[in-house]
C-alpha cells in the first residue's frame, strides 16, 4: 500500500485543516524488564495446571487456526504547525506499506 508523505487533514489541537507529515511506526520488540521477578514467577508456576501461559501445550503441538501473514499498520500524522501526533486509522492488514511523493 502506498501512502502520501504529506496530507491535508483536520488537526484537533489547532482546530483547523493543516498539512500533516505521515509517519509509519515500526513494531518494537518487547522490553525484558523485571527479568529476575518474571523468572521467579515462571519457576513457581511450572508443572501446575490452570496457570494460563505456563500450563499450555508446546506451540508445535497446539491446534491453530489461520496463521496471519500480515500485520495491522500503525500510521501517525504529525501536524506541521503544533507538531502534535494523531493516529490515522486505516482499516485492514497490509504486508507492505511505503511512503511516496507522487500520490496526492
Amino acid at each position: 500500500m502506498k501512502l502520501p508523505k504529506i496530507v491535508n487533514k483536520y488537526c484537533p489541537y489547532c482546530r483547523k485543516v493543516t498539512e500533516h507529515k505521515v509517519i509509519i511506526i515500526k513494531s518494537v520488540k518487547a522490553r525484558t524488564g523485571l527479568v529476575w521477578g518474571s523468572r521467579r514467577a515462571r519457576e513457581g508456576k511450572k508443572g501446575r495446571g490452570n496457570k494460563g501461559k505456563y500450563s499450555k501445550r508446546p506451540l508445535t503441538q497446539r491446534k491453530r487456526g489461520v496463521i496471519k501473514t500480515s500485520k495491522g499498520v500503525d500510521i501517525r500524522l504529525e501536524c506541521n504547525i503544533c507538531k502534535k501526533q494523531t493516529i490515522w486509522r486505516i482499516e485492514g492488514r497490509y504486508k507492505k506499506v511505503e511512503l511516496s511523493t507522487s500520490i496526492k
